[in-house]
């Protein structure tokens, strides 16, 4: 669990407040980037528009060292891991099991 939930002396944030506030940035995001669209058709360069959503996106969106560093981990994708054809493969055995038992009973 995360260390916000450890301290006695810091109260957590209402989810309600947070979600409100989310909402809220996603609404001004949205309103900036529907003005930006409008300047760029009216002939606006893109370089001179501003990125609407530069302070509210979070660190590995931006960073280009935390992208570079999660591009190389491989990602675990966990049925090809071996525990999960190992539990795969007890599983048909149990049923194979169960099957013959059912026959003989």
């Amino acid at each position: 669990m995360s260390q916000r939930h450890r301290t006695g002396e810091v109260a957590p944030v209402p989810r309600a407040e947070v979600r409100a506030h989310a909402r809220h940035e996603r609404q001004r995001v949205h309103e900036h980037l529907r003005l930006v669209e409008h300047e760029l058709r009216a002939g606006t360069e893109p370089d001179d528009v501003t990125d609407p959503a530069r302070e509210w996106r979070v660190v590995h969106h931006h960073d280009p060292s935390v992208a570079a560093d999660q591009s190389l981990r491989p990602r675990r994708r966990h049925w090809k891991l071996k525990a999960w054809k190992r539990r795969s493969a007890r599983r048909r055995a149990r049923a194979r099991e169960e099957e013959r038992l059912r026959r003989a009973g």
